[in-house]
């Protein structure tokens, strides 16, 4: 169904005059989304850039006007010098239309962002980066049960709004992670082992396509493409400008956040999974294991063990739930205790990765078995030290229970037969010297490529990684061949593409 089309409001005989020249949609593709023109000219005058500026309700942002470097900088600093040729910052769905048929007609390079927390830099761009950012309201309909949400939002936008009335749709723990980005790559939180994943929520979205009109997608408007857009990742069949999603009621919950230290680390991990495994639904756990100083090559005694998470019940109920891991070793710290929902969502807050950082992940099925436990200390007491203390070298994101109760081809998000995403990261800081980082990214890829018979062939697209194996079949399993062909169907010509996106059918 056709919401609307992009209206007159851009003059194409202004454009044409300050020297913009149309190019055909067979000519469009490559980072960014979009190539040079048939003619093979590029077309970077700022006549043109002029004409899309004063015809959007937003700002354009160009190099030297105020704002525009830190509107560049992404969460992922190793892409801190990609400088577009100008930032639209978009006030409203007509504008990312202006915007979309710009970069078209004049054969331009653009990029999507919302957050900017890409981490593998793919909402960066030396083109037009295309920032929904300004578009952030958030509203909630308590008839219905539905909350409105822009594309533009964040998880502390949302959380502004819902914090106060008793309801929550399934988000992040990051504040500044933009709903789009977390929505359409499925969306973990803790909050999904109880409620499901963000995009289990999800019952319509609004999409600029790639010929610029505006649809609604749900179940039963353009289904194919809401199939697709619930864990298809961000970026690949449109500029989504609005979400609808469906909240839940939620009440006190019980949080606990324990430290044991560098002892029996293999049981205490078997032991983690094994609460988690047991109480599915009911808890949801991030467990690692890390030093407890930086530098190179930590000793097993220096490797601790961490869990924080919630407990959808009691203080009483929750310590029950812990005791096999409170009772196997005597923890360094422990915090445990019941508060409301959204109080709980401000304790488990991070703004973790953010910096110079580097990343893999994968899936486990059931639980990370001995062998994968041991291997992973193993790595972790070969890390070659840096500046930062690496306390992320290996984490188990619980993403099982109530997510495991959809069908795998019910979304697009594939990895339903998992109950973890692994995930491992380096990082480093401006101190560091190259070999420092070199060593630190070598380390990184030999630690994944030993962890592979110990975990799913499977990679989280929210995580995603430019050296990642195999990517379009690691994210999108046997969902992918479906995903093409909703690509071919609405971006026949590719125009939402990147070094990652979707392959047409």
């Amino acid at each position: 169904m056709t919401v609307s089309t992009l209206d007159d409001r851009f003059d194409r005989r202004l454009f044409l005059k300050a020297g913009g020249l149309a190019a055909t949609a067979g000519s469009l593709g490559t980072l960014g989304l979009v190539s040079a023109c048939a003619s093979g000219l590029a077309i970077h005058s700022p006549q043109n850039l002029q004409a899309l500026r004063s015809s959007m309700q937003g700002r354009l942002l160009l190099p030297g006007d105020e704002g525009y470097y830190m509107a560049t900088y992404p969460n992922n600093a190793r892409w801190a010098g990609v400088f577009p040729k100008a930032i639209a910052m978009c006030a409203s769905e007509a504008d990312v239309q202006l915007c979309l048929r710009w970069a078209r007609d004049q054969g331009e390079a653009f990029a999507i962002r919302c957050g900017g927390h890409s981490y593998a830099g793919f909402s960066t761009t030396t083109g037009l980066l295309i920032n929904v950012r300004p578009m952030n309201k958030v509203s909630y309909n308590p008839s219905t049960g539905l909350a409105w949400v822009q594309a533009g939002a964040t998880n502390q936008d949302m959380a502004n709004t819902m914090s106060g009335i008793g309801v929550a749709v399934p988000s992040g723990r990051c504040p500044t992670v933009g709903v789009s980005g977390l929505v359409l790559g499925g969306g973990w939180g803790f909050a999904a082992t109880h409620s499901g994943l963000t995009a289990d929520s999800l019952r319509q979205t609004n999409v600029v396509l790639a010929d610029t009109q505006l649809v609604s997608a749900s179940d039963t408007a353009n289904p194919e493409l809401f199939w697709a857009l619930r864990g298809g990742g961000g970026g690949n069949f449109g500029v989504n400008t609005s979400f609808t999603f469906q909240t839940h009621r939620v009440g006190d919950v019980t949080i606990f956040n324990i430290l044991w230290p560098g002892k029996n680390q293999i049981a205490m991990l078997r032991t983690l999974q094994e609460i988690q495994n047991n109480h599915g639904q009911m808890i949801s756990t991030r467990t690692k294991a890390y030093p407890d100083k930086a530098g190179p090559n930590p000793k097993l005694a220096d490797i601790q063990v961490a869990t924080l998470g919630i407990y959808w019940g009691n203080e009483e109920q929750t310590r029950k739930a812990l005791a096999p891991a409170l009772g196997l070793l005597a923890p360094l710290s422990v915090d445990i205790r019941t508060m409301g929902y959204w109080q709980a969502r401000d304790y488990l807050v991070t703004d973790d990765p953010n910096g110079m950082y580097d990343l893999r992940s994968s899936y486990v099925a059931d639980a990370m078995p001995e062998a994968g436990l041991e291997t992973m200390l193993q790595w972790m007491m070969q890390w070659p030290g840096g500046a930062l203390l690496p306390e992320n070298m290996g984490i188990l994101f619980a993403i099982g229970g109530k997510v495991r109760s959809v069908a795998q081809d019910a979304t697009a998000y594939v990895h339903r037969n998992a109950n973890y995403i692994f995930e491992m990261e380096c990082a480093w800081a401006p101190v560091d010297k190259p070999e420092v980082v070199r060593a630190q990214r070598e380390w990184l890829a030999r630690y994944f490529t030993a962890m592979k018979p110990y975990v799913l062939a499977q990679s989280y697209v929210n995580f995603p990684n430019r050296d990642q194996e195999n990517w379009a079949s690691a994210y999108y399993g046997k969902n992918l061949q479906r995903l093409s062909q909703v690509k071919r169907k609405y971006d026949t010509d590719n125009i939402f593409r990147f070094p990652q996106s979707i392959p047409l059918a």
